[in-house]
């Protein structure tokens, strides 16, 4: 009888033993598949990765790429990988505008980076004998991957015109603020919120929206850029919101050996 009672309690033990590591079984695999999930998103590389709708990461392009970005058909730029860490741009509008900058990138760690810019160039605009000289340096601070991060930034501007314009000035300076967050939400779908404050005039511009990778090369960004103004021009202070669709298109071309 004590050896009946013996054998089924070893049996229920070993019962009881096969039930919870088969569970765990169950749950360990139910993690990894999870995770091979997971990994699998980043399998398709971001080919645009320096910059949000209009605000710019701290990350610079790999040496000797190119990359061409366009917004709204309107605003075309072009950068050079002199290094990995140091990049060379020309900014060139429909309003008649050609800007170039300097951008270096300070890498702390693998998900830290620190840039600074600096920028100079000229507004043509589109008025006979009208020049606006600009210049500015910036700053900006990125925490995360090229996959999903979020950045800060702060930037001077100088302003030399041939005309008045804010406050019936011709030369005057802005000092901004900016943000961006990027988050990955499939294979090749990214959702983009950034903007700029521009704090002595109590201006901002914004932008939200989907980004959408075509094959490993191109990006296309879809969205809206809610703004935020005043009448800066006669020193009233009258907030005038208003909201603008946004496209743009960016393309990587790498050169490596």
């Amino acid at each position: 009888m004590k050896l009946l009672h013996l054998v089924g309690f070893t049996l229920s033990v070993f019962l009881t033993a096969s039930v919870y590591a088969q569970d765990d079984y169950v749950i360990a695999d139910k993690k990894n598949a999870k995770a091979s999930l997971k990994k699998d998103i980043y399998t398709v590389p971001n080919p645009d990765y320096t910059s949000y709708f209009i605000s710019p990461t701290a990350y610079t392009i790999t040496k000797r790429d190119f990359r061409i970005a366009n917004n709204d058909l309107l605003f075309l730029k072009l950068t050079y990988g002199l290094t990995s860490n140091t990049n060379i741009s020309l900014n060139t509008s429909l309003f008649g505008s050609l800007i170039g900058s300097l951008k270096h990138q300070l890498k702390v760690d693998e998900e830290k980076s620190i840039a600074l810019s600096a920028s100079f160039g000229e507004f043509f605009m589109t008025l006979k004998d009208t020049s606006v000289m600009f210049s500015g340096v910036d700053a900006c601070f990125t925490l995360g991957n090229h996959q999903n991060n979020l950045s800060f930034g702060t930037g001077f501007w100088f302003i030399n015109s041939n005309i008045e314009m804010i406050q019936n000035k011709k030369q005057f300076y802005a000092h901004s603020i900016n943000f961006g967050i990027q988050s990955q939400l499939a294979k090749k779908i990214y959702v983009m919120v950034d903007g700029y404050y521009f704090t002595n005039y109590s201006m901002f511009a914004g932008a939200a929206g989907l980004k959408f990778i075509i094959k490993t090369r191109y990006a296309l960004n879809l969205g809206v850029m809610p703004m935020l103004r005043n009448d800066i021009r006669n020193n009233r202070y009258d907030i005038k919101p208003f909201v603008l669709p946004v496209a743009s298109f960016r393309m990587l071309i790498e050169r490596r050996n």
